[in-house]
């Protein structure tokens, strides 16, 4: 089972981790791709095997559960967890009969 981080967009996870670093290392300037490096990073340390980072403005215009399987390959019985900077996260699960959509991973 795979678990999808559905996030915000990336100009906002991109001002968000600048926010954050700015905030702990004051006047250290950040390379403009932050956001990516800092993922790239955590993956890769993490070593989290069934985990995708999927900020929204990657996915097509579509029903969720749809759009997480045509884009990103995603099946029934896979976790999403719905990232919003402004409330609490929201977990689901992608329905069953999703797997006829979803491309291979």
């Amino acid at each position: 089972m795979t678990t999808f981080y559905l996030l915000p967009p990336r100009a906002c996870l991109e001002e968000a981790v600048s926010g954050l670093f700015g905030k702990l290392l004051p006047g250290l300037p950040l390379p403009a791709d932050i956001w990516e490096t800092l993922v790239s990073h955590l993956v890769s340390v993490a070593r989290w095997p069934e985990v995708v980072f999927v900020p929204r403005d990657e996915l097509p215009e579509s029903e969720l559960p749809v759009a997480l399987a045509e884009a990103f390959g995603a099946e029934a019985g896979d976790r999403v967890v719905e990232v919003s900077l402004a409330r609490t996260a929201r977990e689901w699960m992608i329905p069953a009969g999703m797997s006829g959509v979803a491309r291979a991973r």
